[in-house]
């Protein structure tokens, strides 16, 4: 389930098949980036004159790294100049169990898995959060975006809403069709689609995307959709780009899963080694007959899957030894292996350990029940933000001391330093730097923005995301 070698992630030489600049492109995929510069393939998104739409309506919310988007557009060589695109939703609902261990969630009966190439947020005041898979609880409404299939779904995007819905929406394979009840069953629901309003022809076995209303076990369905897994409106015969994680790899067939669609690569030039749940671009002819089956002529692996994290920092790199593969946040030391994900947010992208600076602000998602004999955490993903200017940054870790007199704290061996100008958060409240300080305790996981000087952090907003 992991790449072999970082390595294999180089780029192809001369005779990969590229996208034409100026020419008409049609994709698939999951945004890179960031919410303010969003990118896909790997290329900037310009949307300046781009239609948004989500589940058929006018989408005016933020584009968050790891939402799975279908993009209509120009490709101009530096940039991907965007039509439309639409934001796809694979399930809606409420979270029936979670297994930090096994790193996945139940909902609407359907496992949705999570790994470091996972992002999870909730709504926050000014913005997102990011959570960890432990932060989700049994009866948490979530949305869920990835790759779906019979086993499941391999997530790139979860986001926890503020309050529960009875409102959902999933998909899979009919079973125990009844067409003169207008019934049948899906992933151990029974789904009531009597008033709903239906387009494809009820079959059974064929898969179906389904909204309506949750009662107990029972969806009464407002729409269904029956249709080929896969058939996502770009119809046959079409160029096609698809960016996300596989599933259900057949290395003996030359098949697996992306996005909905079976890609067929016996044909293709692949670049890297595919193994399940890698992430992977893709570059093909979607089938004359079969609107379901894409024919790759490029496939390219670009991260490895990893286990979900429990445990995320930020922060800037204070120590670096590229030949052992280890890196520090101030006090907080990680090592990593070739088969820690590392990425860069601008230009979107794979990186190699040695491309790693001190003086980078980045981002890591780890292990804390891994340590290697000096004590340093497990890397899962190591994402680089940039570098560290006179501008603001951000820094998230365990509080390590606390002086109420002097109303700072110890934070990956930094000094954070608070005054009437900072703004401070806990539980989605705002609160005084009084109170702030009244509540906090070492131990307590906390994000930090502001502007490093030296060993002392001057914040600008505090939150305590986690006690």
């Amino acid at each position: 389930m992991i790449l072999a070698a970082l390595g294999l992630l180089v780029l192809a030489s001369c005779t990969t098949p590229q996208t034409q600049a100026g020419g008409t492109l049609e994709a698939m995929g999951v945004l890179g980036g960031t919410p303010t510069k969003p990118t896909l393939l790997g290329k900037p998104l310009d949307l300046s004159q781009a239609s948004l739409s989500k589940e058929g309506e006018a989408f005016q919310g933020n584009l968050l790294p790891g939402m799975v988007v279908r993009v209509s557009g120009t490709d101009t060589g530096q940039a991907i100049r965007v039509q439309s695109l639409e934001v796809r939703v694979e399930l809606k609902g409420p979270v029936a169990s979670v297994d930090v261990q096994a790193g996945t969630l139940v909902v609407l009966g359907q496992t949705v898995y999570i790994d470091a190439n996972t992002r999870i947020y909730e709504k926050a005041p000014g913005g997102y959060r990011t959570l960890l898979l432990s932060d989700l609880r049994p009866g948490d409404y979530v949305e869920v975006q990835g790759t779906a299939t019979e086993a499941g779904i391999q997530a790139t995007y979860v986001e926890r809403y503020p309050g529960p819905s009875s409102q959902v929406e999933t998909e899979g394979r009919v079973q125990n069709l009844d067409t003169a009840a207008k019934t049948f069953t899906l992933n151990g629901f029974t789904v009531d689609y009597a008033q709903a309003r239906v387009e494809g022809t009820p079959q059974e076995g064929v898969w179906a995307e389904v909204k309506g209303e949750l009662s107990g076990t029972t969806i009464r369905a407002a729409k269904v959709d029956f249709k080929g897994q896969g058939q996502s409106g770009f119809g046959t015969s079409r160029r096609l780009e698809l960016e996300g994680p596989l599933a259900n790899l057949d290395e003996a067939a030359k098949t697996f899963s992306l996005l909905g669609y079976t890609v067929d690569y016996s044909g293709a030039q692949v670049v890297g080694t595919l193994m399940e749940g890698s992430y992977v671009e893709v570059k093909g002819r979607v089938d004359g007959g079969d609107p379901t089956l894409l024919h790759a002529q490029l496939v390219k692996a670009k991260y490895p899957r990893t286990r979900a994290p429990k445990a995320e920092a930020k922060g800037q790199v204070t120590d670096l030894d590229p030949a052992a593969m280890t890196l520090a946040l101030g006090s907080l030391a990680f090592y990593a292996d070739q088969n820690t994900l590392l990425k860069r947010d601008e230009p979107d992208g794979p990186i190699a350990f040695g491309e790693i600076r001190v003086g980078d602000f980045v981002e890591v998602a780890y292990d804390p029940t891994l340590q290697d004999p000096q004590g340093r955490f497990y890397a899962l993903r190591v994402e680089v933000k940039g570098a560290m200017g006179a501008e603001e940054g951000e820094w998230e870790g365990a509080v390590q001391a606390v002086d109420r007199a002097q109303y700072t704290f110890q934070l990956l061996g930094y000094t954070v330093a608070t005054d009437a100008s900072t703004r401070f958060e806990a539980g989605d409240q705002n609160l005084t730097q009084q109170d702030f300080f009244a509540l906090l305790q070492p131990g307590n996981w906390v994000e930090v923005k502001g502007t490093l000087s030296g060993t002392t952090i001057q914040a600008s907003e505090v939150e305590r995301k986690r006690p």
